[in-house]
């Protein structure tokens, strides 16, 4: 099971990484995240907060926009180009095909996340006044590794993951040579990660049954939803019905509650009395890895039983 489900993964990770609109959304991200340098200028004695702040903001967006397109997208192209009909003849259960899908997905997901990450890491260090030298010595040596690597490898898209894990550390050895607050940006990064798999498990119910367009419509729906949780589940205004408020905090209990993986700054550095920042992580990771299953599990069901004749 695992050697099948592994080879689904990696084909459709593959697959993924060879769309040029990832890449587009990368150079996209990477254009703002380069911005905030110039939008931190025109704060006032909030440099690095803003840096910080529009920075984590715009992976987690891009993070969520690259969840939904190739999960909205990646198992409608399997049935479109009928490639799906020679794959389930073989020894393979469908449900196997369905966590293969999701793993690629999610691995591009977080490659991605990797990459923009460092970036932001690299803006970060220069914010943060770091030596000029390792400013420079850090993306040269980068982009001189990366084009070797290209240059020898047989499978390039084999280059992209090892690639996106050295640039994260690379930038965040770099980053930790300043004042800057590394260990809370990599916390933030892990949470991108869990709202990834969510978000992704979200997608891929959806498309067992759906189109494209619709998985997309319905998948942002319900990310928008979850990003509201918090706010549905203690709504107390007197201008709503008695029947809406319980439908609201109804709606918030079984809706995936994304707000908890875009925690307040505090969250991440400073330990409460019930739990700290590694317990907050292991929480929110769990419910991720719990809810993720549970979508998978219905997916699988509903997969299952579409008839593809």
């Amino acid at each position: 099971m695992f050697g099948r489900v592994y080879a689904i993964g990696l084909n459709t990770f593959r697959e993924a990484v060879r769309d040029r609109v990832l890449y587009g959304v990368l150079a996209i991200a990477s254009a703002i995240l380069l911005f905030t340098l110039a939008l931190g200028e025109l704060s006032l004695d909030q440099q690095r907060r803003v840096v910080m702040d529009v920075g984590l903001a715009s992976i987690s967006l891009f993070s969520v926009v690259i969840s939904i397109f190739l999960g909205s997208s990646l198992l409608y192209k399997e049935i479109e180009k009928k490639t799906l009909y020679v794959i389930l003849p073989k020894p393979i259960r469908r449900s196997e095909f369905l966590i293969g899908k999701y793993l690629g997905i999610t691995l591009t997901g977080g490659t991605f996340v990797a990459l923009m990450g460092s970036i932001l890491l690299w803006v970060m260090a220069v914010q943060a006044d770091a030596s000029v030298l390792w400013l420079l010595l850090c993306p040269s040596t980068l982009g001189l590794g990366l084009g070797l690597a290209l240059w020898r490898a047989h499978d390039r898209t084999a280059v992209l993951l090892p690639f996106a894990l050295v640039a994260l550390i690379c930038t965040a050895a770099l980053a930790l040579t300043t004042d800057a607050p590394v260990a809370s940006v990599l916390a933030s990064y892990l949470l991108n990660v869990g709202e990834l798999l969510l978000l992704t498990a979200v997608a891929l119910l959806f498309s067992s049954f759906s189109t494209p367009f619709l998985t997309g419509a319905f998948t942002a729906g319900v990310w928008v939803l979850g990003r509201s949780a918090g706010s549905m589940a203690h709504m107390r205004s007197s201008a709503l019905s008695d029947g809406m408020k319980s439908a609201l905090h109804f709606m918030a209990e079984i809706t995936p509650n994304f707000d908890l993986f875009v925690p307040p700054h505090q969250t991440l550095t400073e330990h409460t009395a019930s739990m700290g920042p590694l317990g907050y992580l292991a929480s929110s990771m769990g419910y991720s890895l719990i809810y993720s299953a549970i979508l998978l599990t219905f997916a699988a069901l509903i997969f299952r039983r579409r008839d593809f004749l």
